[in-house]
């Protein structure tokens, strides 16, 4: 069977490693970044050339955002929420449950997410942390009581674990070769203890609705598209992962190709017409990033020559003048310190510096921030917004955009022209 992936939420290693999984990429399903068509295009992708499309959820099924705009958030299901996803595209759930403190009152935990939103098709359960026989007993005793299914029961200890740090899991990118021994147990555990047949069964076809053509925000039809195809390159690997398949297939649809390179040890391709630098962990890789004078070199050629750029989160990192200990271009006049705060959360952005790069003065774009560095200064380009504040912060100008902030150009159908126009025009 061909499996597809997708995630709720704005998640990149999840999706990083459902891809080592299918063999396929991996999509967000986010209706604050991308409004409620951007979700139907996404999964639209997701299950492209595939027989089933499994979709992992986010925190909890009813946890969502308060952020100030309207995405078709219905009844007791918050905007972002797994349960606004699963209702807007017609997807069964299955509840996963963690018993390791509950027996036969799992069945009530399970009959309230069943019942708080009618509009939800809850279709069964997976009990987690099982503990022994007894335990098993009594909580699938108490479920065939409430009349909902049990699809798969997991021990205490019946998984193998991933070792976390901050920001989530290891990535995939930073131990391939453990990642897919760890998946290889995953799955031979997961086909004895879950109902694997019972659940592809009870999957949905996709509606007619996500159907529709998966190119959503290229070219119109009818309007030639030009020749030539600009170069844009982008940053990957282990210091830089935090990246949108999306983004890079929206890019090529609106007439780019695009080109990676490792921070670590390459530098920006001479023939780029525009450098996007993604997040990651830049600071585990500082010393190496540090070494690489071509690519720190390269970049302060970008800015002299107004190469069109764009820097989110840990691509941010590498225009100031240090990270840490450790020197970077110095593109813009800011340090950066990994500190134990957490900085998470959607922000409206919008600005007033003129001319603009990527966002039109006036407009707002949803984005996104998740990150544990700090910078000083932190630049007052942009005013980012969320339900009980606003603030300024980050750096733009005709050509670059430089911030914490996480883009996903399914946000508007015209990011993604704009930025292949942005490189065309280089010579």
């Amino acid at each position: 069977m061909r499996v597809g992936a997708a995630k709720v939420g704005p998640d990149y290693i999840d999706p990083h490693l459902h891809a080592l999984a299918t063999g396929r990429a991996s999509y967000n399903l986010d209706p604050v970044l991308t409004g409620s068509r951007g979700v139907t295009a996404s999964l639209a992708r997701a299950a492209r050339h595939v027989d089933l499309v499994l979709v992992e959820g986010v925190m909890g099924l009813f946890d969502g955002t308060d952020l100030p705009v309207q995405q078709g958030a219905t009844g007791r299901s918050p905007l972002g929420s797994t349960a606004q996803v699963a209702k807007q595209t017609g997807l069964p759930v299955v509840l996963i449950i963690d018993c390791a403190h509950l027996s036969q009152s799992v069945a009530a935990v399970a009959h309230g997410y069943r019942s708080f939103d009618p509009g939800l098709r809850i279709v069964g359960v997976i009990l987690n942390h099982i503990k022994s026989a007894t335990h098993d007993a009594f909580a699938r005793e108490a479920m065939a009581s409430a009349g909902i299914e049990v699809l798969g029961v997991i021990p205490h200890g019946g998984l193998a674990e991933r070792r976390a740090r901050h920001l989530g899991l290891l990535t995939a990118e930073e131990a391939p070769q453990s990642t897919r021994e760890w998946i290889r147990t995953l799955s031979e555990a997961v086909r004895s203890l879950i109902d694997l047949e019972r659940i592809t069964r009870l999957a949905e076809p996709i509606t007619s609705n996500a159907q529709h053509t998966t190119v959503v925000h290229s070219y119109p039809l009818g309007r030639e598209q030009p020749a030539r195809r600009p170069i844009i390159a982008y940053s990957e690997g282990p210091a830089a992962s935090f990246i949108y398949p999306e983004n890079l297939e929206l890019m090529q649809e609106a007439g780019a190709d695009t080109v990676g390179f490792d921070p670590r040890f390459e530098s920006i391709p001479r023939e780029a017409g525009l450098v996007w630098l993604h997040g990651g962990y830049p600071e585990n890789y500082r010393d190496e990033i540090a070494a690489n004078e071509p690519l720190l070199r390269a970049l302060r050629r970008a800015a002299t020559e107004h190469l069109p750029l764009v820097a989110e989160c840990g691509g941010h990192l590498l225009l100031g003048s240090r990270l840490e200990d450790s020197k970077m271009a110095g593109v813009l006049p800011f340090t950066s310190t990994i500190s134990s705060r957490l900085t998470l959360g959607y922000r409206l952005v919008g600005t007033t510096v003129t001319p603009p790069f990527l966002l039109a003065k006036g407009e707002e774009i949803p984005a996104h921030e998740f990150h544990y560095a700090a910078s000083i200064p932190e630049g007052n380009a942009m005013t980012l917004t969320t339900a009980r504040a606003q603030w300024r912060a980050g750096y733009l100008g005709d050509s670059f955009l430089s911030s914490y902030l996480h883009w996903h150009l399914g946000a508007n159908e015209g990011l993604a022209p704009k930025l292949v126009a942005a490189a065309r025009s280089q010579p």
